[in-house]
């Protein structure tokens, strides 16, 4: 008997790919990423407490850090918040003078609302200065070019 040697030898007709694989539909999906992350995000954070800023010609913008005062007008009394969170005056020197250590523009920002007294937003400063921090007022810009005396808007003392 003969031995049959069924093992036979096929070649392939595949040939390899030369060159580098192409990046079009992985960069077309990147973009589409941050297109979608773009849209999705908010570019300006919008405080959750709701103040009626006065106005001003000014509107210059700075880069600063975020520390934020918030002074709301509430019921029958005017609430402090520092950065969202409602604070006492205590609590705010505290957070004044970490401002001061760990902020290396060592500045907050005041929004005070247009009924809250001027007593109370001079009292805020003088906490600020008296805790090394510089103080800005927040305002919104002039809607208006004429100058006027008052504001209907505004109580009348």
């Amino acid at each position: 008997m003969k031995s049959t040697s069924y093992a036979r030898s096929f070649k392939s007709r595949l040939t390899p790919l030369s060159g580098r694989p192409d990046l079009t539909p992985m960069v077309d999906v990147l973009f589409l990423l941050l297109i979608f992350f773009m849209i999705g995000s908010s570019f300006v954070q919008v405080s959750g407490v709701k103040v009626n800023l006065p106005q001003t010609a000014t509107t210059k913008n700075l880069g600063i850090e975020k520390s934020v005062i918030t002074l709301a007008h509430g019921e029958n009394k005017y609430l402090i918040y520092f950065n969202e969170k409602e604070v006492t005056w205590e609590q705010l020197k505290q957070r004044l003078a970490e401002v001061r250590n760990f902020s290396a523009s060592g500045t907050v920002i005041i929004r005070a609302d247009r009924l809250i007294p001027f007593g109370v937003v001079a009292k805020l400063m003088a906490l600020a200065e008296n805790a090394n921090v510089a103080a800005i007022i927040a305002t919104t810009p002039q809607q208006q070019q004429e100058e006027t005396e008052f504001d209907a808007d505004e109580p009348k003392n």
